[in-house]
């Protein structure tokens, strides 16, 4: 069982915000569960300029890193709201991920069709010009 499953949504919140949580615990569905729980604490404008600011500095303090991607935290928050707006029980992280399997095991084409390119390659560098309408076939 991942350490992760053990805390709190709380719990789990508390740790990325003040930089104890293992970084190697900082997998896909717990960036996914942050911004899920991001987006209930503060709606999801606020979730995502919250989320941006946390995992930034997480990054930076737990990890010693710089790779940091403020675009792809931008669309974790976006892509899961879009998703919690669709499912019949958005309160529930678990029965969200069930739900839209494709938001654990598909993210990276999910995130190309939000932004219109691959927003992971190297050389991008710029924000994307303008927000585009999510144009997922659920």
């Amino acid at each position: 069982m991942p350490y992760t499953d053990s805390l709190s949504d709380r719990e789990l919140l508390v740790q990325f915000e003040n930089c104890s949580l293992p970084p190697e615990e900082l997998t896909h569905e717990v960036m996914l569960k942050i911004s899920w729980i991001l987006i209930r604490k503060y709606g999801v404008k606020q979730a995502i300029v919250k989320n941006i600011e946390l995992k930034q500095q997480f990054f930076i303090k737990a990890m010693n890193s710089d790779k940091f991607n403020k675009t792809l935290t931008k669309a974790y928050t976006e892509i899961l709201h879009h998703f919690m707006e669709l499912s019949a029980t958005p309160n529930n992280f678990d029965k969200v991920i069930r739900e839209f399997p494709r938001l654990k095991f598909n993210f990276q084409n999910l995130v190309k069709t939000h932004y219109g390119y691959n927003i992971l390659k190297e050389h991008r560098k710029e924000e994307p010009k303008e927000k585009r309408p999510i144009l997922f076939n659920c």
